[in-house]
């Protein structure tokens, strides 16, 4: 690229400035005449918008079928407008008339501007369950896949998040380990997340058997619905489960309903549909690697035909292959701030994507964005956590923390950089 947007995200219906950077060696030249031609990804919209505040004008319209002049200035080349809807724009840079460049920006309405994408993996296990390395490890190979975080999530066992955390805590990486634990409470062939509670719910059944059971006693009087005996009590194990999981500020996360066995579904169907109709889990597990790509599109269908709810993307991984994840499932999330509450807020709110670098699912305004993303921001990101996760992996495998230095790579603070700033 020789000509290069100082800034990809923007606010919509404010006054701005564009300018673009040239790239040594190449310079502006005042001899030259400079010309932007500028078109929203969607077409103008004025019927899709008919019902917000602003509608784009006819002068909106002219604005968008010209070629507009650029103003040299301090060596680089500026132009004033205003963005009209919030959307992908396609950029083309003309010199004396021949095209030079081509990209693209994003203009956002404040609630999105204000917040920044993060990428993780929710859902993944050590060697201290039935995975094969250890947690700073799989951590390390998060970081190295792109992810701004990950979350660890042993089968019945919190403490495995808690090392990798505080182990990566200690060396001031730019990366987030958030805690966690895959939840299998007797009797129950339901898979739950417990996603950043502050304690683990599976020790509570644990140490608190009667106290569970007699949990389920209860929630069994309230269930009318026809199932058999052991679906109802499944149904019901899990609604407790997630309601302790929100107790401790946790995460409820539904796993992989539609995972295939060859006895079939992992749960049966008259589970998922009770917990579907009577929700009390705060996110579901669209994609992941333990349901496979069969089980992962039966899912998608089902999650289509019901009513919006927040969605993630997980690997389900077990292990580093090439010292890296598989199969590459993840969830962007967009969030105030790149910590474990802002993240679980942003779940909450269901401001996520799920998917992978061939698909995205989820809300389509978030999905729309996400792809811009993918195109122009990531793969500079990539490289970055790349770089940190290998110096991560560095620590990770000596244990040797203090030999090596996670402080001088940033990441996270890329995105900010790229965001419009009025100055």
């Amino acid at each position: 690229m020789f000509f290069r947007p100082m800034y990809l995200i923007y606010p919509v219906l404010k006054q701005l400035k564009i300018t673009l950077e040239p790239q040594a060696p190449v310079t502006v030249d005042e001899t030259n005449r400079y010309t932007l031609c500028i078109r929203p990804f969607s077409g103008l919209r004025r019927y899709g918008l008919r019902n917000r505040e602003y509608i784009p004008t006819c002068q909106d319209e002219a604005f968008f079928k010209q070629i507009h002049p650029l103003v040299i200035s301090n060596g680089m080349l500026e132009i004033t407008l205003t963005l009209p809807q919030e959307d992908c724009y396609l950029c083309e840079l003309f010199v004396n008339e021949q095209s030079a460049e081509k990209f693209e920006i994003y203009a956002l309405e404040d609630d999105l501007f204000a917040l920044q994408p993060f990428k993780g993996d929710n859902h993944m296990h050590t060697w201290m369950s039935d995975g094969k390395d250890s947690p700073m490890y799989m951590a390390a190979a998060a970081c190295r896949l792109g992810y701004d975080y990950c979350v660890i999530t042993d089968h019945k066992r919190y403490e495995p998040s808690l090392i990798a955390k505080d182990f990566f805590e200690q060396t001031g990486v730019d990366f987030l380990v958030v805690p966690g634990e895959e939840v299998h409470s007797p009797d129950n062939p339901v898979h739950i997340i417990n996603l950043g509670g502050t304690e683990s719910v599976n020790d509570w059944w644990r140490d608190h058997e009667p106290e569970y059971r007699a949990a389920v006693e209860k929630e069994l009087e309230t269930m009318h619905d026809p199932m058999t005996d052991d679906d109802r009590y499944a149904a019901a194990a899990s609604q407790v489960m997630f309601d302790k999981i929100r107790s401790v500020d946790g995460v409820a996360v539904l796993c992989h309903p539609h995972w295939i066995l060859p006895k079939g579904f992992n749960e049966t169907e008259d589970i998922t549909d009770y917990l579907f109709d009577h929700k009390r889990f705060d996110a579901l597990e669209l994609i992941a690697g333990g349901a496979y790509e069969v089980g992962t599109q039966m899912q998608v269908s089902y999650y289509q035909e019901r009513n919006k709810m927040p969605i993630l993307g997980n690997s389900d991984a077990h292990g580093c292959f090439g010292g890296k994840l598989e199969p590459g499932n993840f969830t962007i999330l967009y969030a105030s701030e790149l910590s474990p509450d802002a993240l679980k807020a942003a779940i909450r709110k269901g401001n996520t994507v799920a998917g992978n670098e061939n698909k995205l699912y989820g809300d389509y305004r978030l999905v729309k964005y996400a792809y811009f993303l993918l195109r122009n921001f990531y793969p500079e990101h990539r490289n970055q956590r790349d770089t940190l996760g290998i110096r991560m992996q560095r620590a990770a495998s000596s244990l040797g923390q203090a030999e090596v230095d996670l402080t001088s790579i940033r990441p996270s603070t890329l995105f900010a950089e790229l965001c419009y700033k009025n100055v």
